[in-house]
Parts: C-alpha cells; structure tokens; sequence
C-alpha cells in the first residue's frame, strides 16, 4: 500500500515537472513568435509584385547556376581565350549573385541556393564533356543562357514595378550584352 502510494506521488510529481516544462517550452516559443513578429512589423519589407518576385528567383537560380558553370570553364576549358571568358563570368556573376541576394533579402524574398534540376543537368553534361569538346560545348551553353538572361533583364528593366529591381536590371543589362557578345564571338572561332 505504501509502494503504490510512493508510486502515484512520484507520477504526479513527473507529470506536474513534464507539464511545467511543456508550458514553459510553449511560452517561450510564444514569447519568439511575438518577438519576431513585432520586429518584422516594425520594419515592413518593400513587397514585391509575383512579376518582380518571379523575376527575383528565376535570375538567382539563373546566376548561381551559371557562376557553377563558369567556375567550371575556368577548370576545363583547353582555349586561353575561353578560359579567361570563364574567368571574368566568375568575377561578374559572383558579384551581381551577392547584388541579387542582397536585394533579394532587403526585399523579403527568399532565393535558394540549390542548382535547378535543369541547370544541374547541363553542369553535368559539361562535366563530362571530353577535352575536346567542352570549349564548343560551354560556348553554346553561354550563348544560350544569357539570351534568355538579356531578354529577362530587358523586360524587367522595362517593367519591373519595384524601382529597386528595375534600376538593378537597368544597371545589369550593358553586362550581361557584352558576355552574350563575347560568347558569340569565342563560339564563332
């Protein structure tokens, strides 16, 4: 009798510690979501409309993948000529993905980091690419990529509701022309 009486006495207490710490678990995450939710409305993000949004993560996807591709030029390219092509798509893409981020969070959009699996494809076909043929190959891969990424600038530099996005766009056009020029003129060696 004594036994179950211990029993039921060391249940309750573990039952009462559990329940404390369940609601003291609960009321700190409470207190967190409040918290954070305070600040964020403090400071509310500059919204973007689902255009700029689509514009914003299609051409992070784009840059990330290409700055992989180009990191991978520089690597396996066998021409000087296409190898410091790959080298100055690095420097160029490595510095407008950090412009794009930036603007991105500044903007309360969230961008992934992960390759898309269609861009993924390419880098690995170019990965296997034999010496021979990768030149040819990450030439007509850069030809392709930034005619789609010029039109993109040009209707968003065109418009683009967010001033923010338009100016960026605006400001990246003149670059992203000269690598398609480029990758043309080395695709046509």
């Amino acid at each position: 009798d004594t036994d179950r009486r211990v029993l039921k006495t060391q249940k309750t207490t573990t039952m009462k510690s559990k329940t404390t710490t369940l609601f003291s678990a609960s009321t700190l995450a409470l207190c967190a979501v409040m918290l954070f939710t305070s600040n964020s409305s403090a400071a509310p993000k500059d919204t973007l409309d689902a255009a700029d949004v689509k514009f914003v993560k299609t051409e992070a996807a784009a840059g990330n993948a290409e700055l992989k591709i180009a990191e991978l030029g520089v690597q396996k390219a066998e021409r000087a000529d296409v190898k410091a092509f790959a080298e100055m798509l690095v420097k160029d893409h490595t510095q407008a993905n950090k412009e794009l981020n930036a603007l991105a969070t500044e903007k309360g959009v969230e961008v992934s980091a992960v390759i898309s699996p269609k861009h993924a494809e390419e880098f690995q076909k170019l990965e296997k690419a034999s010496k021979a043929d990768f030149d040819k190959e990450f030439l007509s891969e850069m030809v392709s990529a930034h005619e789609k990424c010029v039109s993109n600038f040009e209707e968003a530099a065109k418009d683009a509701k967010n001033s923010d996005v338009k100016a960026w766009a605006e400001k990246m056009l003149p670059t992203l022309k000269a690598h398609l020029d480029k990758a043309k003129e080395l695709a046509a060696k």
